[in-house]
């Protein structure tokens, strides 16, 4: 009797504890989703979606954990995210021009609802004029937003208002395309942030674990500095009712576990025995042998170089262009694999007029950049400028792709008579006077100062719409910090960070602003790009593609049109086999 008992007892104890890893053996309700062992990216320390645009990998973190109003499906074309409904409230004798978005019931990680003035707060800070937010002009429509973010009205005058906890309302300069302000609101960009987080920390609020919420279908969990080990949860007050709902109806994964201290060959070594489930990272020296297993995607990502115009000898038009023919993007491609030469600054993938029109931006308007190097040339254009040489630093990721793509520009350039260093920029990690654990982004740190020679950034598309990353260029559309004279109501604009400024580069994009008919207004981009292809303030290499791959236990991942994996119905099966790297 007692060891038939003793039989039972261990039985059980057997599957509650499968329960509490994830097994199915206890019944559904006791099943709260699998925990998928992962590699998603390389280490990331901003979890700032206003500077999400600079680096491929975080995209794949951030997509993750915040969510917008809209978002694109795989083919580009808009649908409702944390947008319940729209209202047009447009009275055209009257001059007014607005919507009402009412918001979905959800929540941030923490529980708190989601409201209506966390996109406020999220975009007026876009908008503020000390802040660098780069994608500031596609909200340039809504009243006022222009005059905020030049300083010429303050940023409560900004058109957007909460006239209820769950609606958004928001006044338009005039007569506007809806349906092409949705799309901008469907960027990354533009998702809501907790004003409570931002300020919490004096500075790098958004590189702890402790600190940012989310309000996407997951949530930062936890990050170890000493480990490196990313967990990543399933936020439970997303879309749920909490007292009514299960806990798996909107998101399938309890947690997705990302071990970044093995590296992409560490992590690459796992996947090939069995322990991994997804790997999105492939380390250089693998991709050729994945290059027909992956799934492989465009993304909306074009790695580039931005010169700094304002110092010598980048202050050369002749000089930046000489630099660009001299580089064979065909062998970068070669060396990254997952990706095709860039034929301009705008990736393939964005439209160019709408979703409806269906045609490519960058098919449409050709490439302006030969794939292969033109060394005579270059060093033609170098012997006008009268230019025979000097040093260049390259400020970089310290990652290996960059590392790679930087060695061999090196190469290039030291071809050209010049002396070319590489200037890899890690991550500091600190504690506050409160204790928490922050990264500084030295990356970030030198981008936003100007401080560099070259810098090597992911320039990701703001929207599936050309003009807010052709706006950039724009001083008038640049969003940078005001610079202040001696008067305290008067001021200059700041300019890209490439310090660009060409007067009849910006009539082209004010014209573009201005133009309402979307095929004319195509054109006046096209024009706008070929001039900033001509000037090259930015050197645009290759468009970035996406490769995973995934083990054949998991199901239900897709990927989204910026290239990153959705997980919020991906579900594993064989848990058990994945259990020493998910520590479950």
């Amino acid at each position: 009797m007692k060891k038939a008992l003793g039989i039972i007892l261990s039985a059980v104890f057997l599957i509650s504890a499968l329960a509490g890893c994830g097994g199915k053996s206890s019944g559904e309700e006791e099943y709260i989703g699998p925990t998928i062992p992962v590699y998603l990216a390389e280490e990331i320390a901003n979890y700032d979606p206003a500077y999400g645009n600079l680096d491929a990998e975080t995209q794949k973190i951030l997509g993750l954990v915040y969510e917008g109003l809209f978002k694109y499906d795989a083919n580009g074309k808009v649908v409702n995210a944390q947008a319940k409904s729209v209202k047009i409230l447009d009275k055209p004798s009257d001059n007014y021009y607005g919507i009402e978005i009412r918001l979905k019931d959800t929540a941030w990680s923490d529980g708190t609802p989601v409201q209506a003035q966390d996109y406020i707060y999220a975009w007026q800070r876009i908008l503020e004029p000390g802040f660098r937010g780069e994608a500031a002009s596609l909200l340039f429509g809504i009243k006022n937003a222009r005059a905020c973010n030049q300083g010429e009205c303050s940023i409560e005058d900004l058109g957007v208002t909460d006239s209820g906890v769950k609606i958004l309302r928001i006044t338009f300069e005039g007569p506007t395309d809806y349906d092409k302000f949705y799309e901008y609101l469907a960027s990354p960009m533009l998702v809501p942030l907790r004003e409570i987080a931002v300020n919490k920390v004096t500075k790098d609020w958004s590189s702890s674990s402790s600190v940012v919420v989310c309000n996407g279908p997951f949530c930062i969990r936890s990050y170890s500095n000493e480990e490196k080990r990313l967990t990543i949860d399933r936020n439970i007050y997303y879309m749920r009712n909490v007292e009514k709902d299960g806990v798996m109806k909107y998101v399938t994964p309890y947690r997705i576990t990302n071990d970044l201290s093995k590296g992409a060959e560490g992590a690459e070594a796992l996947f090939a025995s069995g322990m991994l489930a997804y790997d999105s990272s492939l380390p250089l020296s693998k991709r050729a042998e994945y290059a027909s297993k992956a799934t492989v995607s465009d993304t909306l990502s074009v790695m580039t170089y931005v010169f700094n115009t304002t110092v010598a000898p980048f202050d050369k038009p002749e000089v930046r262009l000489a630099l660009s023919k001299a580089i064979d993007r065909n062998r970068i491609a070669e060396i990254l694999t997952f990706a095709k030469p860039a034929g301009g600054i705008i990736a393939d993938g964005v439209f160019n007029t709408n979703f409806r029109g269906k045609t490519s931006f960058r098919s449409a308007g050709g490439s302006l950049i030969a794939p292969e190097a033109n060394l005579s040339e270059a060093k033609s254009l170098l012997s006008k400028a009268g230019v025979s040489g000097g040093s260049i630093e390259i400020t970089l990721r310290n990652t290996e792709a960059d590392v790679a793509v930087a060695e061999y520009v090196k190469s290039v350039w030291e071809q050209l008579g010049f002396k070319v260093t590489l200037n890899k920029l890690d991550f500091f990690k600190y504690k506050d006077e409160r204790e928490y654990d922050l990264v500084s982004d030295r990356f970030n740190e030198a981008y936003e100062s100007r401080n560099f020679q070259v810098i090597s950034v992911d320039y990701m598309m703001f929207t599936t719409d050309a003009f807010a990353n052709l706006a950039t260029f724009s001083k008038d559309f640049a969003s940078g910090v005001i610079d202040l004279t001696v008067a305290a109501d008067s001021y200059d604009l700041t300019t890209h960070v490439s310090g660009y400024d060409n007067a009849e580069y910006t009539a082209k994009i004010e014209a573009a602003f201005a133009e309402s008919d979307l095929s004319k207004r195509a054109e006046l981009l096209h024009e706008a790009e070929s001039i900033l292809m001509n000037d090259m303030p930015v050197m645009p290499l290759v468009q970035l593609q996406s490769a995973a791959v995934s083990d054949s236990n998991l199901k239900g991942v897709k990927l989204t049109r910026y290239g990153y994996a959705d997980f919020i119905k991906a579900d594993l099966k064989n848990i058990e086999k994945y259990t020493v790297e998910t520590g479950e």
